[in-house]
Order: structure tokens, then C-alpha cells, then sequence
């Protein structure tokens, strides 16, 4: 950035969505979801390409519109298992890379003072797992995923329940996001948002709501380029 750990902070957490944002999860995602169309005996093809195609939506929901679409009659929770079984084994033998710039700005907010976590409609191990692969769970104070959590992005709970852990106020959070539902999460919770734009993206994500848009966190130059009068 360079950083410097006496210098005003104009935020006090750094929350950050998971997948796309910090990795790269479309074929492991994509993988999981055929192989649970495999194992009730459907073709996840027949799903609508809207379906298919979008992101940012708890794996929870997903499962549940599989379920309604195929008629299965297995009840969710054997099929989320069935699922996230299968999700695990695509991560643990695939050759799994950090989206640009992260490793890097994690670890210098992190060294900068802020305190950090993720809100994500992920599974919490599986997110868990994967940032200790790259060596950068114990730099993250929380994770708070889709289980934990009513409603999905776009609805705010999950920021404002994160938040609340950490015991601090929205308006002190600046969070990082990739999809249009979690930029309408981040702002609707009353949080400074910051898009990355993901150029693997199978659908047009609108991006437009957050306070900044990135091509790649390798753009990211300084936090202290957003003082509190700007929020």
C-alpha cells in the first residue's frame, strides 16, 4: 500500500465475501451441484441457465431450488451433505489459486491494525480449510456463513450479524465483494463497499451500487484514501 499502523484509521473490520472475491470456486461449485444431480438421478443441465449461471446465493437456497425443480423427495439436509461431501473432495484435489491481490491485502490490513473477517454464503469449514491451505485463517478473527443466517445476500443479516460478533458499528466495516448481491447486502447493511469485478463471470453483475470498483484487488492502494467524512 505501503501502511502505516499510526496512521488514522478510517475503518475499524475488514469483512470480506469468499467466493470469487478471495477464490476462485465456479468449477468446484459447479462439480458439486452435478454430482448431487448425478447421485438423485437428474441432469443439473435441466436447470435454468439463470440458475445455473448466477451467483452469490447461500448453498442452502441452491439445494432447495434443486430439490423443487427435480421433485427430489430426500429431505435438504441429506441433500446439502450429499452435496458438500462432494464439494470437499473437488477442492481438496483441485489446484485451488487466490484471486490477484489477495494474499497481499489481507495481510497488510491485517498488519495495518484492522480486524478481519468473512461474511459468505459458503460453508464455514469449507471456507475454514481452505484459508488455512493458504496459511491465512489465523489472520481472520470470524467467519459467518450462509447457515448462520435467514435470509442471503442481498439481504443485510449477514453483515449486520458479523458486525454485532465483532461488536461494532456498520458504518465502521468496509467490505469486499464481487457479486451484485453482495454489493446490495453491503450497502443495505450500512457499510462502505468496495466491487471487485470478476472477469470469469458467467453472468452481468451490476456493481454499480458499491462506493468503489476494482478491476482486481491488485488495485487497491490505501484504506486511508476513505476518511469518515466520505461515508
Amino acid at each position: 500500500m505501503p501502511l502505516n499502523r499510526s496512521s488514522p484509521r478510517p475503518f475499524a473490520v475488514a469483512l470480506f465475501d469468499f467466493d470469487e472475491t478471495m477464490i476462485d470456486l465456479e468449477r468446484q461449485h459447479d462439480a458439486a451441484h452435478r454430482a448431487l444431480c448425478r447421485a438423485m438421478g437428474s441432469d443439473y443441465d435441466e436447470m435454468p441457465e439463470s440458475f445455473r449461471f448466477g451467483s452469490g446465493r447461500r448453498i442452502i437456497d441452491d439445494v432447495r431450488d434443486m430439490k423443487a425443480h427435480f421433485g427430489w423427495t430426500a429431505g435438504t439436509p441429506r441433500l446439502e451433505a450429499v452435496r458438500h461431501r462432494a464439494f470437499l473432495d473437488e477442492c481438496r484435489r483441485g489446484d485451488l489459486r487466490l484471486m490477484d491481490g489477495v494474499e497481499r491485502l489481507v495481510r497488510e490490513l491485517h498488519a495495518y491494525g484492522l480486524r478481519l473477517a468473512i461474511t459468505t454464503s459458503a460453508a464455514g469449514d469449507a471456507v475454514d480449510e481452505i484459508l488455512r491451505r493458504f496459511g491465512l485463517r489465523e489472520l481472520f478473527e470470524l467467519i459467518v456463513d450462509g447457515s448462520e443466517v435467514t435470509h442471503g445476500k442481498p439481504d443485510p443479516e449477514g453483515y449486520l450479524l458479523t458486525a454485532r460478533r465483532l461488536g461494532v458499528r456498520p458504518r465502521e466495516c468496509i467490505v469486499f465483494e464481487d457479486s451484485e448481491r453482495g454489493v446490495g447486502a453491503a450497502k443495505a447493511a450500512g457499510m462502505f463497499c468496495v466491487a471487485v469485478r470478476n472477469p470469469r463471470a458467467r453472468t452481468h453483475q451490476d456493481l454499480s451500487g458499491a462506493d468503489v470498483v476494482l478491476t482486481s484487488l491488485r488495485d487497491f492502494q490505501s484504506i486511508t484514501a476513505f476518511s469518515p467524512k466520505e461515508r
